[in-house]
């Protein structure tokens, strides 16, 4: 019989204490954003950097989910060093803290120098297992937010190439590997690579977006609501300077073009954003 959450005798216990050990770190001194940052909503960055509470603060079932990828890294440690052991083509550093701009700040997973002099940025990424699907399967490759990350950490360090790695949590059938001829590994770790060219102009558009909010709100004065409800420039899914007018479903418009995103039923300012949104006469 399936115990009810009232009966539960273990295993939420187990859970809302492993939640408690994985709180999101603290701000650095003398930062004022974080890479991890990257893509998100512009009024999401503001609420941060007036250090408002969250409206909607992660769920023990939230923080499990993204705490995941912490875990998996963990299990990976013991094969990165076996590898490294075995192969002198390479130097690496794990855990790198960069600088990002004036006043962001970052941890790149990997940093690898080939013996001929390159420099490459590996970003590891964990993702669920429709999301490595449409990745993969549907052409879609890696989200937007983690190439805009990876290519903020890339250009910090000037390196040669950015690699993005996905490592899903569930793998894709025999079958539709047959399907759509991706071999055994492929079907649950792949890697994209960006060259130079292409990851610094992604970079310094948001280092400058990011600076820039974080300025609106540190030096001039500007609250939360003088900031626009708007994405990165590079974003797939809503074009820049789009505006988000309903953030109670995500709805955003941009003259006669509108159109709806998923992030804002995922934000943990959502309930504020949308009393904001009506104190501002939107909905």
């Amino acid at each position: 019989m399936l115990a009810n959450p009232d009966t539960r005798l273990f295993v939420h216990r187990i859970a809302e204490h492993w939640a408690e050990s994985n709180e999101a770190p603290s701000q650095p001194e003398g930062t004022r954003w974080r890479g991890s940052w990257a893509a998100r909503c512009a009024r999401w960055v503001a609420y941060n950097c007036a250090g408002e509470e969250p409206s909607n603060p992660p769920t023990v079932s939230s923080i499990w989910r993204m705490g995941l990828g912490s875990v998996v890294h963990e299990l990976l440690e013991p094969a990165v060093q076996a590898w490294l052991k075995n192969d002198d083509s390479v130097q690496i550093q794990e855990e790198m803290t960069v600088e990002l701009g004036e006043h962001g700040h970052g941890h790149i997973d990997l940093v690898l120098e080939t013996n001929d002099g390159k420099k490459i940025v590996l970003e590891l990424k964990t993702i669920n297992g429709f999301g490595y699907k449409m990745a993969i399967e549907q052409g879609q490759g890696p989200r937007h937010n983690a190439l805009v990350q990876g290519s903020m950490y890339a250009h910090a360090i000037d390196a040669d190439l950015l690699v993005l790695g996905y490592l899903s949590l569930e793998n894709i059938s025999a079958g539709r590997a047959s399907k759509f001829g991706i071999d055994d590994i492929g079907t649950f770790a792949s890697e994209w690579h960006y060259t130079k060219d292409e990851f610094t102009p992604i970079a310094e558009a948001e280092i400058e977006r990011l600076e820039g909010i974080s300025s609106a709100i540190y030096d001039e004065g500007l609250t939360p609501l003088d900031i626009p409800r708007r994405f990165s420039h590079f974003d797939p899914d809503i074009p820049f300077p789009a505006e988000i007018t309903a953030p109670s479903n995500g709805t955003w418009r941009d003259g006669t073009e509108f159109g709806k995103v998923w992030q804002c039923n995922y934000c943990d300012f959502q309930d504020r954003c949308v009393s904001d949104n009506i104190k501002e006469g939107n909905e």
